[in-house]
């Protein structure tokens, strides 16, 4: 779920709703910096809550799937977005949980609860350039990066996307940043498409630092729910040497937004009870 606070290029499951609030006008628009693009995409109304259902499908280079059962949730609290999403099947991943913190002056925290080992792990900066639970997406995917990490560059207004008028900017770390974003991401630079009437990220290029991979992000089947924009389809594609090794899809169902307020579902001893 593109999960935008203090964040850029982040899927976290709750945000991974990709919703957006603010709507550029047409002058406005075009007098925008990438800067000031970026910055609209990231202090966007998500909502105060959501829960969600959501498949996870896997699908290898010969086109076969893998299909996993979800449910999201997330909560705004003062100074962090919390989010944290349940595997419901099937048997070898129920009950595996993925609890994260973002906050918005401080380093995030995340957790993952393996029911095999009946054990919660704290997932450290290091390790959130390594693929969620088998997908194309990372857990810095998920939980996102600091806006203030990278530098921004308007590489053209004239983008349509699905039919959409499109920025394209293109995301680079700042030098003082880069080893961090390196070892937190894997990635070297990005390519961000934002539609202009919403302010929501419909697509992406992203080049990876090792081993020759450049990923394709996308969001698909966007829909207003309760004033908020919402992507029901997201979709990261792995390529080697402009060959498709594997692709991963969030298929978002059932969204209903600012329906819960309880802290205690985002908790670690909350992902070992499971999802109720």
């Amino acid at each position: 779920m593109l999960m935008f606070k203090s964040k850029t290029m982040s899927l976290a499951l709750g945000g991974l709703l990709l919703a957006a609030g603010m709507v550029a006008g047409g002058t406005q628009a075009q007098t925008l910096t990438a800067q000031e693009i970026m910055e609209r995409v990231d202090t966007r109304y998500t909502g105060d809550s959501s829960v969600s259902r959501a498949q996870l499908i896997l699908v290898d280079r010969n086109n076969r799937e893998r299909v996993r059962d979800l449910r999201l949730l997330t909560l705004e609290e003062e100074g962090v977005t919390k989010g944290v999403t349940f595997f419901l099947s099937p048997t070898d991943v129920a009950g595996t949980a993925y609890l994260s913190y973002d906050y918005d002056a401080s380093d995030d925290e995340a957790w993952l609860y393996l029911p095999a080992l009946k054990q919660v792990r704290r997932v450290a900066a290091g390790d959130r350039s390594g693929s969620f639970m088998g997908s194309d997406f990372t857990y810095s995917d998920l939980n996102g990066t600091t806006l203030e990490w990278y530098d921004y560059r308007l590489l053209s207004d004239s983008e349509v996307v699905d039919g959409a008028p499109a920025w394209l900017i293109e995301s680079t770390p700042k030098p003082e940043f880069r080893d961090r974003v390196l070892a937190e991401t894997g990635y070297e630079r990005s390519h961000l498409w934002i539609r202009q009437d919403n302010f929501v990220q419909v697509q992406g290029q992203i080049w990876v630092a090792r081993g020759g991979r450049v990923k394709y992000f996308s969001a698909r089947d966007l829909e207003e729910i309760d004033g908020i924009w919402t992507a029901k389809r997201i979709q990261m594609i792995t390529t080697r040497n402009g060959n498709r090794e594997h692709a991963s899809v969030f298929q978002i169902h059932d969204v209903r937004y600012n329906e819960h307020n309880d802290p205690a579902l985002f908790t670690t001893q909350a992902m070992q009870q499971g999802a109720n």
